[in-house]
């Protein structure tokens, strides 16, 4: 059996001649060939090639095989996100998509609600990062035969080395406790053996590369060069440890040698589990982050050419552009989309989580089927046996949503579900008439006499009695004063108008409104899922202002406010709009609407209504108008801004029975009362609505009952007086 020559220079340490003969026996034993170890005093720091690393052949055969899988799973997944429709205007606006990949993908700033897994994600995302790059500078550095690891930069590369190491290792023992010592519920929704694989996995990979470390420190620097030792601070305490042992130099030999070999086949395992488990959203999350859209997230995407198309929601998985497919590949399991969902709070039949999970494997099922007929010219649309919307996907669960933004919000890997949702409730009423009565009735209404309120006995002017002169929009005002249905047909709002109305007048805006020529602008058909009925609408409206030349449009209700800023512009109506809180903070701040008066209801908590709030941020404004109402006290809530709580009107759900254990609203109003307000504040008529239901049912005793408000009837009492009113 051949021998390996192993030439030892003449004066070395006993230690070293000792370790060459034993890795001369096993290099023979294994047939290798000649190994030549080549050992010299070194006067400056610098990494010394170790006489047993892994043999290159090993190590380049498992990144080939790695790369060849990371491969394959790329390909298999684009393969079938390929299936679904294109994606128009992915790759516009470049800048703000590169500024999102990077606030949102790379640096985890999703996380900042939860400081706690920020800080965990951030220490593994910067370790995995670190470490990549500290093992590539070996490979160059030994494999190319440049030896730039040497002097003050080795010294600086072992430092950093550790430094990485240690803080990905704080990571992983975050996550475990997490997983298993803090009782957290949404890690448990939807448990697998991928997610102990993934973080067990990682912790083996960097316990080992410290054991690699330590046992070459312990062999090579620890008596010669313990001031060089020291940089690498973790694996140095290490060598310490082990160095108490008297450990022989072949039992150092064999502890490196076998914990360089685990460390590289648990590494290269650990990296593959990229194609099969969850940790695909380590590539998938910085590229959705730069294709999330840069619009504004309170607009729906139109359905071009409506009349032309054969199909017109999401009936089928491939009914769906691309982009969302390949959010289903991205979609972590974290539950956070669940954990802020106002129906699955109330118990009701929607876990964002669950849904995007259930497409998901759906799309697994079906879509390699789809993908072969579709390149053989047969029929898509036959492929599937089992109906997407209604089998996979329950009627009731896309009925449930209030399309509030929450999910989207908080998804670490921004998945946008509302889109997704709203496709499908398209494909419920246009294609199979398939929609709560309820709801029914309110767009037939809608259809019939341009509003959604059936039964109502108001008109739209019935607000302007006992108003005097209101002025009608002839193009001469600046202001197009926009009402709106619930602000001129339903009895509690009729008083917000009038307040708004009688400060806009105070303000001496100049400003008029359009009386009985007012007509539902299409928001609530939308939101239901009747595209086609919400393009009329919007389409005459949009004429109508044209005709008239408005230019500039204040509006009572943020659902109005988000359909004229946001998606008119799909149609070519493009109007400045202002929702009336942001008129009245800035009329405040001018001085033409000076409170002086002290307020009847001095403690009070604010609501954020999701479409003023969530969808178009405008937070400052009503908050900035409650701050100097005399004497006035704001109490926040727990949600409160961008995690502010939907009352539970959204998404049509204001025309719907409601499923489930609780209605939403009462679980609003149940946060609003453990303030110990006795003024519930919003901006918003859905929202005066809901509360006006859920506040009896939380506080029945009526003489302790907190009150609802809009910010304007507050801003109001004090401006002209708690009479104003009245007079």
């Amino acid at each position: 059996m051949a021998t390996a020559e192993v030439v030892i220079p003449e004066g070395k340490p006993a230690r070293t001649r000792v370790l060459g003969a034993w890795w001369s026996t096993a290099v023979g034993l294994a047939g290798t060939g000649v190994i030549v170890a080549q050992e010299a005093e070194r006067t400056s720091p610098g990494r010394e090639v170790f006489w047993n690393e892994v043999p290159g052949w090993l190590a380049y055969t498992l990144m080939a095989a790695l790369v060849g899988l990371l491969v394959y799973g790329l390909v298999r997944h684009a393969t079938i996100w390929m299936i679904g429709k294109p994606t128009p205007g992915i790759l516009d606006d470049l800048p703000n998509r590169l500024r999102n990949m990077t606030r949102f993908g790379l640096t985890q700033d999703k996380l900042r609600r939860d400081r706690y897994a920020g800080i965990m994600h951030w220490c593994i995302l910067s370790s995995i990062v670190m470490l990549t790059f500290v093992t590539a500078q070996v490979a160059i550095d030994d494999d190319l035969q440049l030896h730039f690891l040497t002097g003050n930069y080795y010294l600086f590369y072992s430092f950093y080395g550790d430094l990485f190491g240690l803080i990905g290792l704080v990571g992983v023992g975050m996550a475990l406790y997490r997983r298993y010592f803090d009782n957290y519920h949404r890690i448990r929704w939807d448990e697998r053996l991928e997610d102990h694989l993934i973080i067990w996995g990682l912790g083996l990979v960097l316990l080992t590369g410290f054991a690699v470390e330590t046992f070459r420190i312990l062999a090579t620097e620890l008596e010669q060069h313990p001031d060089w030792a020291t940089w690498s601070f973790v694996s140095a305490s290490g060598a310490l440890f082990f160095s108490i042992f008297e450990m022989s130099e072949s039992q150092m030999l064999f502890a490196h040698y076998w914990s360089w070999l685990t460390h590289v086949v648990i590494a290269f395992g650990w990296l593959g589990l990229i194609v099969f488990t969850k940790l695909d959203h380590l590539l998938f999350a910085p590229v959705n982050a730069f294709f999330l859209r840069t619009d504004a997230p309170g607009r729906l995407n139109a359905i071009p050419n409506i009349e032309e198309r054969e199909v017109f929601g999401v009936g089928q998985i491939q009914d769906f552009t691309w982009k969302q497919l390949f959010e289903l590949d991205a979609c972590v399991r974290c539950g956070r989309c669940t954990n802020v969902c106002p129906a699955n709070l109330a118990g009701q039949p929607l876990s964002p989580m669950h849904l995007i999970q259930d497409l998901k494997r759906h799309l697994a099922d079906v879509g390699p089927e789809i993908q072969r007929v579709g390149h053989e010219g047969g029929d898509v649309r036959a492929v599937s046996t089992v109906a997407m919307v209604g089998e996979v996907i329950q009627d009731e669960t896309l009925w449930a949503c209030r399309t509030c933004g929450a999910c989207v919000q908080e998804c670490p890997v921004l998945i946008e579900h509302v889109p997704t949702i709203v496709d499908m409730r398209r494909y419920l009423v246009l294609d199979e008439a398939r929609i709560p009565a309820t709801a029914q009735q309110a767009l037939e209404n809608m259809e019939m006499r341009g509003h959604p309120w059936r039964g109502t006995a108001f008109e739209r002017t019935t607000w302007m009695e006992g108003l005097g002169e209101v002025p009608i929009f002839d193009g001469s005002q600046e202001y197009l004063y926009w009402v709106g249905c619930s602000g001129s047909l339903v009895e509690r709002n009729l008083p917000i108008t009038r307040s708004v109305f009688r400060l806009l007048r105070e303000s001496g805006a100049s400003f008029g409104v359009l009386g009985q020529e007012e007509t539902c602008n299409g928001d609530p058909a939308r939101r239901l899922g009747n595209e086609y009925l919400y393009q009329i609408l919007a389409q005459q409206l949009i004429e109508t202002f044209k005709a008239k030349n408005v230019q500039r449009v204040i509006t009572n209700c943020p659902h109005c406010f988000n359909t004229f800023k946001n998606e008119y512009p799909q149609f070519d109506g493009h109007f400045e709009v202002l929702h009336h809180t942001e008129f009245l903070a800035k009329a405040v701040q001018q001085r033409t609407l000076v409170p002086k008066f002290p307020i009847a209801t001095t403690s009070v908590t604010y609501h954020d209504s999701c479409y003023l709030g969530r969808l178009n941020g405008v937070y400052d404004a009503p908050r900035e108008i409650l701050s100097v109402l005399p004497g006035a006290q704001l109490r926040e809530m727990q949600r409160t801004k961008s995690a502010g709580l939907c009352c539970g009107a959204g998404g049509g759900n204001m025309w719907q029975e409601e499923l489930g254990e609780r209605r939403v609203n009462h679980v609003r109003t149940e946060e609003a009362t453990t303030t110990g307000a006795t003024g519930l504040v919003s901006n918003c008529p859905f929202c005066i609505q809901m509360f006006e239901d859920g506040i009896p049912a939380i506080q029945p005793d009526e003489d302790s009952r907190m009150r609802a408000f809009d910010v304007a009837e507050l801003l109001e009492q004090a401006v002209l007086g708690p009479d104003a009113a009245k007079a």
